[in-house]
């Protein structure tokens, strides 16, 4: 009697969870934000191009900007990037996706320092992951992923528990506004960035100005960023390196066409990154896939060098605004529609 109430009890406090967690989401920070409503974004199975990566993709490319690239309508570009994603993600979205994408001929996707290196935000990952992507059977089976993903039982665990009870992947988030003096007096902001990504998430599948709400965000040349430093991404993590060479490898045997984008952060950042060996890492992987094409269809551009002295065309130290992505969107079309040699771009 008493397992029999136990079970009945777990049951009705799971299917509470799961009516009632879309209601606190609002309240999270902004990327897990993202990360929810990414879960609700249509995208079309008879598309032609995937679009992969982090958030420099969503706040710096349209999907519209893909496809006058590719020539096709918009509605064949599938746009599925989300910030904090690292290669075992894109990896992971690879091969969940390539087997539904029977027309796919092509995939854009953007590589930098923030996913060549072992830094807060592939931790970052990890947890969205848990709280926010659903538990699929490839992320299980594949020797790589399993790795990363569940090393141990424990962390498989956590995953099954927070898929059955959803409130225990918003936990650090909703602990924060009951200590948090900061996050209290943010409320009301993070329900307008909920409703801005959205709004984003039906007109544009999530492209959006990173953090804006109805204006367009700048910085300038005398801002200053006290925790600008940039020294552990000089570090490589060799996980990560394996598992991009992997997904180049996947897109490579399925003769899918790749377009490798290394995205301008801000002039502040890029001299930090030069400064300090940055870029070491992230330019030889860019090099290495180019150099390994060997007459596939994989395009490698490395824009790093175009907006140095261009500030204004930077929301923060590493997304583009909606004028540096307009601006970015001709560099694009300027580039690749030329057909120049993508091993010159800012090797």
């Amino acid at each position: 009697m008493k397992l029999r109430y136990l079970f009945t009890s777990l049951v009705l406090l799971s299917v509470f969870m799961h009516f009632t967690w879309e209601y606190l989401v609002p309240f999270c920070d902004t990327t897990s934000m993202y990360w929810y409503l990414a879960n609700q974004r249509k995208w079309n199975p008879s598309g032609k191009i995937l679009v992969l990566g982090d958030s420099q993709i969503v706040s710096g490319i349209l999907p519209e900007t893909i496809a006058a690239l590719e020539n096709v309508p918009v509605e064949e570009v599938i746009f599925l990037p989300k910030p904090s994603q690292q290669p075992e993600g894109i990896y992971s979205d690879t091969l969940y996706l390539i087997p539904k994408l029977t027309n796919l001929k092509k995939i854009y996707v953007n590589l930098s320092p923030l996913n060549t290196s072992k830094n807060s935000i592939t931790d970052a990952h990890k947890q969205l992951y848990y709280s926010f992507s659903k538990l699929v059977f490839t992320d299980l089976m594949d020797p790589m992923l399993r790795n990363v993903y569940f090393p141990n039982v424990t962390d498989l665990l956590w995953k099954v528990n927070i898929q059955i009870f959803p409130y225990f992947g918003l936990s650090s988030n909703l602990n924060r506004i009951f200590y948090d003096q900061t996050v209290q007096t943010d409320l009301k902001h993070r329900r307008l960035e909920f409703d801005s990504i959205q709004k984003s998430m039906e007109e544009r599948s999530g492209a959006w100005i990173w953090k804006s709400i109805g204006k367009d965000p700048s910085i300038t040349k005398d801002e200053v960023f006290q925790n600008l430093d940039t020294t552990i991404l000089a570090g490589k993590r060799n996980g990560s390196i394996q598992l991009w060479n992997k997904a180049i490898q996947t897109w490579k045997e399925k003769q899918i066409e790749v377009v490798v984008l290394r995205i301008p952060f801000s002039p502040q950042m890029e001299m930090d990154l030069n400064q300090k060996q940055g870029n070491g890492v992230s330019d030889s992987l860019l090099q290495s896939i180019q150099l390994e094409a060997n007459g596939s269809k994989v395009k490698v551009y490395n824009f790093k060098s175009f907006f140095l002295n261009q500030y204004e065309y930077f929301a923060d130290l590493t997304h583009l605004n909606q004028k540096g992505r307009d601006v970015f969107a001709k560099v694009l079309k300027k580039e690749l529609l030329n057909h120049s040699d993508p091993t010159a771009k800012g090797m």
